[in-house]
């Protein structure tokens, strides 16, 4: 492992303690580059001015020349050594301390940016640091519990259980014999996220105006997305706050255990967490020796984060196998909450529909769902895509392995979606796509045959019964179901409810008309009065109720033509057929009802 480069100064200032978020005018202003239109792209006179701006931000930093000079040597060792490119890429992280390993991390889930042996290289980016001496970390604690450890724990393990980026994790055991996990922070980590981030958005806004790498790529967003969770994991409050969160929510969830927090000696920068001890949950001849099937694991561990995500809309976003462990009676148990997702119900439906278009196949279903959300570029050639989703995708969901996909005949779409690159993942889904592929790839350890869609199955028939339970959400579930119809469904709930409330309108009206008050006047010009408005009245009732059956008919017609155009846009010919009928029926229906209006318009007046 290449040794981590030393302590550096940095042109970024010290930011203070109680500025622990992620400040994107902090951020710009360090490194500063001219602003420009959203769509700006670039001239030989602006390419001159900030070349020479760049090349001064990098003769005035320190670390910023450091970085240079490292991408460029990095350059050199991919070019006379191709083969292993993907290793000197993940020795280049390593050796940039920090700040980048954790951006490793997070490029290990852009499928869309980089190669798959890249990918799998950095995903090994998870306890890459070398460890802080233990008196540091005793020190460092002492400092947050301001008092002597002696005084909270009977003891610390010195050799810790994992070094990463962000914090150093020791066993201890508290004074009253409870076992527990710390998680040390390590020292700084403000000033080096924020010096770091700094020059990556000043490069990332470069290359997004004046290079191929950087076009149609959000790389200023992708470097604020990272700065934003960066900031979240490094508080460790959150982190238990999020832990409690998701504790609340799997409450109900059976074999499901999220360790508990001591509140009592958890600061911003320590916390100390429950141990819960078990098997990790990628060590398959443990599991065996239990008693336990890993098949059985891998189909628990999905359904926990289905509920996670499409009911609750808030997940443990990081499945790596050193975060989840597995007790002796199959309990799954996870820790680390410093990176969770969030995704909001819309959002999670659309997903929901594309998860439901690969259990039914649906491809027409899935790339609408797919260009809804815009992870499709709305210009892209789809036919390549639906081949090879048709050819490939589901048989792999479905428990196929890569290396047995029948890819015969594909070479051209694949070529295409290579050069075309017609995806898009905007940086909002980068955290989900990295929790999909990680908790995929645990799945597949424990079963390599994991099928997706035998998983989802049974989840997305309890999910959508449920919907249909709530009175207020049955119009929601058949959009779900019928998700090509949702726009008339939702036009056929509206015309439903109108129909309903017709009757009540009506006897309303009766009501008033009976509850009106009386003028004060004489017996016989009362009893002419109650007279003509019962004959009154008894018109009304009689004009109203024939208002009403033909506002019903009107309903019913206008449904049969929804139902009818709908359904002649089916290419299944039955249905097709039935559509013209449906059409013809209503045409005739119309006519009729017109002819009856204007022989009965001296009624209805």
């Amino acid at each position: 492992m290449p040794k981590t480069i030393e302590k550096i100064k940095s042109s970024t200032k010290d930011i203070p303690e109680e500025h622990n978020f992620y400040d994107i005018n902090l951020i710009q202003s360090t490194f500063n580059l001219p602003e420009r239109e959203k769509d700006f792209r670039g001239n030989w006179l602006s390419f001159f001015q900030e070349s020479f701006l760049l090349s001064y931000f990098c003769l005035r930093d320190k670390r910023f020349r450091q970085i240079f000079s490292v991408a460029y040597r990095l350059l050199n060792q991919i070019k006379k050594d191709k083969d292993n490119s993907h290793q000197h890429l993940k020795n280049a992280f390593i050796e940039l301390d920090t700040a980048f390993i954790k951006i490793g991390q997070f490029l290990s889930s852009r499928t869309d940016l980089l190669p798959k042996q890249h990918i799998e290289a950095l995903s090994e980016l998870q306890d890459s640091l070398p460890p802080l001496p233990f008196e540091e970390i005793k020190e460092i604690v002492e400092i947050e519990l301001r008092k002597s450890t002696d005084k909270v724990f009977k003891s610390i393990d010195p050799a810790p259980i994992a070094s990463a980026s962000i914090g150093q994790v020791h066993k201890a055991e508290l004074l009253n014999g409870l076992s527990v996990i710390i998680k040390v922070q390590r020292p700084n980590l403000s000033n080096l996220f924020y010096r770091d981030l700094s020059i990556l958005r000043c490069i990332a806004t470069y290359m997004e105006r004046y290079t191929e790498v950087g076009k149609g790529r959000e790389w200023t967003q992708i470097v604020d997305e990272i700065g934003k969770t960066l900031f979240e994991e490094i508080d460790f409050i959150q982190e238990g706050k999020n832990a409690d969160h998701i504790r609340k929510n799997l409450r109900h969830e059976v074999m499901v255990c999220i360790p508990k927090v001591y509140w009592q000696y958890t600061t911003k920068k320590f916390i100390v967490i429950e141990f819960v001890p078990g098997t990790k949950i990628t060590d398959i001849e443990s599991i065996k020796q239990k008693g336990l099937i890993p098949k059985d694991i891998a189909v628990h561990l999905v359904n926990i984060y289905f509920k996670q995500f499409f009911e609750d809309g808030f997940y443990h976003a990081d499945p790596h196998p050193g975060n989840i462990v597995v007790k002796d009676d199959g309990t799954i148990v996870f820790y680390d909450f410093g990176m969770v997702g969030r995704i909001n119900k819309t959002v999670r439906e659309e997903l929901a529909n594309i998860l439901l278009s690969v259990v039914k196949n649906d491809t027409e279903t899935l790339l609408d769902s797919l260009k809804n959300l815009k992870l499709i570029k709305s210009n892209s050639d789809i036919k390549p895509i639906k081949k090879i989703i048709e050819q490939a995708v589901y048989d792999y969901y479905d428990g196929g392995r890569f290396e047995s996909l029948n890819l015969e005949g594909l070479e051209d779409e694949i070529k295409d979606i290579i050069d075309e690159k017609p995806f898009v993942l905007p940086s909002k889904f980068t955290y989900t796509l990295r929790m999909t592929s990680t908790l995929e790839g645990v799945c597949r350890t424990l079963d390599p045959e994991f099928s997706l869609i035998s998983v989802a199955k049974p989840y997305l028939q309890n999910w959508l019964k449920n919907k249909l339970s709530q009175s207020e959400s049955k119009w929601d579930y058949l959009q779900t179901v019928f998700p090509k119809q949702s726009n008339f469904i939702k036009k056929l709930g509206v015309y439903i409810e109108v129909i309903k409330e017709l009757p009540k309108y009506v006897a309303n009206m009766e009501k008033e008309i009976i509850e009106t008050p009386e003028l004060v006047l004489r017996e016989e010009e009362k009893v002419n009065i109650k007279s003509n408005k019962f004959n009154v009245l008894q018109n009304e009732i009689k004009e109203n109720n024939s208002k009403l059956h033909v506002s019903y008919m009107v309903i019913f017609l206008l449904c049969f033509t929804l139902f009818g155009s709908n359904m002649i846009q089916n290419q299944n010919y039955t249905i097709n057929l039935f559509g013209f009928i449906l059409l013809f029926s209503s045409l005739t229906g119309s006519i009729g009802l017109v002819w009856w209006f204007i022989i009965n318009r001296k009624m209805l007046k």
